[in-house]
Order: C-alpha cells, then structure tokens, then sequence
C-alpha cells in the first residue's frame, strides 16, 4: 500500500462532486441506455421513411443524415443530432400519423401502426409498405413539412425528358463513387416516384438498398437493379443500343459510359448517366451526376455510342 493517499473527508466531496458533475454532462448514462434511444429514433426515422438501414442504435452517417433531412422538413436547426426538440418534434409526426390511421397514438412507430399505414396505403392504392414517407402522408392529410424546411431540395421536374439534376458529390462519405446509385434516384425521379428526403438522404438510402458490397469501389449494373427493387421499380439489363432505343422512346434509362469521351475529351473512367426523351434536334436529354453543373445536356446519338464502356445499360419503369 506504498504512496497510497489517506481518504478524507475533503477528498470524499472533491470525488462525490466530480461524479455529479460528469453525471450531469451525461458521461455516466450507460451505453445500452444510448443504444436503446438511438433505436428507438431510427425506428421512428425509418417508419416516415427518412432512414432506410438498420435498427441499430449507431449513430452512424446514414442516421445523422435522416435527422438532418427530418429536421429540414420540420424548420428545426439542421445539425444532425437528435436532442430533445427533435425528438419530441419526431414524436408529434409520428402520433399524427397514428392518429390519422386509426391506432393509439403513441409515438412508437412498431407493428401495429405499420399494419394500419399498410391497410390505408392498400385501400388507397399506394405502394404497401407500412412506412408513412410523402405520399402516404399526403394522402392522410398529415403535413411533412412546415415553415422555411419545407422543401430543401426541390424537385426541377418539367422539361428535359423529366430528369433531375443530382451532384453526387454531395451524397455523402462515398460521393466519389455515387453516380450509380445517384443515376438510380434520378430514374425514380423521372418516373414521378420521388423518394423522401432530400437528394443526399435518397441517394444515401438507394446505396443501402442497392447491397453493395463492403470494399467494392462503385457499383455494377446488378446492384443498381437491387437497389430498385426495394423502392418496387421494375429494371431490367440489355444491351447498349437497346438502352438507347428506350430512351429515344422516352423512358429513363441508366448508361454505362466512359466519362472521358463522354464529356468530348480522352477515355479514362467508367461512370453512369441517365438518358431519357429527345429534343427537336434529335439529341438525347442526359443528367450526368458528375457534372451537374453542365444542367440537363443534349447529347447526339453518335456521342453517348462512342461513349459506350461496356455493352450495356439499363432500362428502368
């Protein structure tokens, strides 16, 4: 017992006085107590469809995005972090959807209320999948957005074969190797199936869906196919000149090109765009995820063919 301190009274009080202090800064709350809140947000984040992985009180990048996206949409302060404001804001949309479909409005987003927001989404002709995102929500009568957050990301629509403009550097910790799953949303867009969100929480969510494997740097066709399905969209992989015929035709179609010839220059990497309707000149409408800035361009059919990196694309709708 060599150098030990003798306990006194002073010392006793200086100890009891640092326990409550870091008490108070929350360092002593248990980290199964954290993990438990932290579940039972993204259940709630997931059951309005802001947050499509898994229910596992991490708060991981995808989490903090869901909360960034719900906090827009609510006009709260966009920071990520689910304090008591947004929690209890998060609370009332969820109690206002219980409500509306006919449950105990509880605040807790589990079976029961999935099985009354299927029941409703199934008599109104809506995709059953027991989460409230826009739609459904629309269809209850239940606002998703208010004040200044009501839209952070607006849907362009009109012209330009219906495509959207999405920056995929802006998706995200794997932006650089978004343009799959980024040219996967813009489809939806084009085929007035928007997923909830902003841009970046619905290319982060189609990346989850799509399954990509950890370690695999971008994305194959069957992936982005995978990543479809879960939002109940048809796509289907064909050869090169038959992507094109599609998108002549006027659907949205997602190319597998080489980014280099693509934009006029030397052949370097393989990327993916999205292709859909004509203009008068014949020229194909295409949103380039890494190039939004160039808007929705017009390219000739002799450029997206000698584009081509592989023979294939895909057809989506």
């Amino acid at each position: 017992m060599k150098n030990r301190r003798p306990v006194t009274r002073r010392s006793m009080l200086r100890g009891t006085a640092a326990a409550g202090m870091a008490a108070a800064a929350g360092l002593l709350i248990p980290a199964s107590a954290h993990a438990a809140s932290m579940s039972a947000i993204q259940k709630s984040l997931k059951g309005l469809y802001y947050y499509r992985g898994v229910i596992d009180g991490d708060a991981g990048p995808m989490t903090t995005s869901a909360v960034e996206s719900f906090q827009s949409d609510r006009a709260l302060v966009v920071d990520g972090y689910a304090g008591p404001v947004t929690q209890s804001e998060l609370a009332t949309v969820v109690k206002a959807v219980q409500s509306a479909v006919g449950v105990v409005a509880d605040g807790d987003y589990g079976p029961v209320t999935i099985s009354a927001v299927k029941s409703f989404q199934n008599s109104q002709g809506l995709t059953v999948d027991g989460y409230a995102g826009a739609k459904t929500m629309a269809a209850l009568g239940v606002s998703r957005t208010k004040g200044s957050g009501s839209d952070p990301d607006p849907d362009p629509g009109g012209g330009s074969g219906d495509l959207v403009v999405i920056n995929q550097m802006d998706t995200g910790p794997k932006s650089s190797e978004n343009c799959g799953p980024t040219s996967a949303v813009i489809t939806l867009y084009a085929l007035g199936r928007p997923p909830s969100g902003s841009y970046k929480q619905a290319v982060i969510n189609m990346r989850e869906a799509c399954q990509i494997p950890s370690g695999t740097w971008g994305s194959d066709v069957s992936h982005l196919i995978n990543g479809l399905a879960a939002y109940d969209t048809s796509a289907r992989k064909v050869d090169y000149a038959s992507a094109l015929a599609a998108a002549e035709d006027g659907k949205p179609v997602i190319l597998n090109v080489n980014h280099g010839v693509l934009l006029g220059g030397e052949p370097s990497y393989g990327h993916y765009v999205v292709a859909r309707g004509t203009n008068s000149a014949g020229e194909f409408y295409v949103s380039d995820p890494g190039r939004a800035s160039l808007g929705i361009k017009g390219y000739s059919r002799t450029r997206l063919e000698a584009a081509a990196r592989y023979d294939r694309g895909i057809i989506v709708g």
